[in-house]
């Protein structure tokens, strides 16, 4: 159903012109209608009078609640990198850390080719509010990644590094290896056996023991 429009009466002279408070209903309609545009398309093909009218409401409203297109921008990074986080959370099996690491970044990888647009606005530049903050906690999508690298070194699979930056060195492959298809290797068949041979290649770097090391060490060449 088509959320009503706020109505604004027309000024006179004798009476300024009122606004009806815009509702909640309509800043959800805005923001899942903005997150569907987005989902691959860029954030510049984001026409923020379309948007509206398909809301039955005018560009006022998504001022007065987002406070324009990076507010509205901003909202919408939020509610992806939730819905990343439940997807890779979605996918841990727990038979043991090892299988959830390889579903988590396989379920990773496949979010980003169904989500391309939303894919690049929550992990490329930050998205300031309209306040200008970029938020503090950061995001929740690399919180199941951080607990079972952890899971990891813990159980003595990975080797005994920190558990950050070993998590965000592998994000940083996982997301090479995703930007390349995404943009070089999209229609390639290959595709997802280069993936698999990159996600061999990361675990065995940080696997504990000799053979781990050597791995590590010849990648570091």
């Amino acid at each position: 159903m088509t959320p009503t429009p706020a109505r604004e009466t027309a000024p006179s002279p004798t009476r300024p012109a009122t606004h009806v408070p815009y509702d909640d209903a309509l800043r959800r309609g805005i923001l899942a209608e903005a997150t569907r545009r987005l989902v691959e398309a860029g954030p510049d093909k984001l026409g923020l009078r379309p948007l509206a009218a398909s809301q039955g409401t005018s560009t006022t409203a998504i001022y007065t609640m987002f406070g324009g297109k990076a507010g509205l921008l901003a909202a919408v990074a939020e509610d992806a990198d939730r819905q990343l986080a439940e997807a890779l959370r979605g996918a841990l099996r727990h038979d043991s850390v090892e299988s959830d690491m390889r579903a988590l970044c396989r379920a990773y990888r496949r979010w980003a080719i169904e989500h391309q647009g939303l894919y690049g606005l929550i992990v490329g530049e930050p998205v300031p509010g309209p306040r200008g903050d970029l938020g503090a906690r950061g995001p929740q999508w690399r919180e199941p990644l951080l607990e079972i690298v952890d899971a990891l070194v813990d159980e003595g699979i990975f080797r005994a590094v920190d558990v950050h930056e070993a998590a965000t060195a592998i994000w940083a492959s996982l997301h090479g290896i995703v930007s390349l298809e995404l943009s070089v290797w999209r229609e390639s068949p290959s595709a997802e056996q280069y993936f698999e041979t990159q996600l061999a290649a990361i675990l065995r770097s940080w696997t504990a023991g000799d053979a781990g090391a050597e791995a590590a060490a010849a990648g570091a060449v």
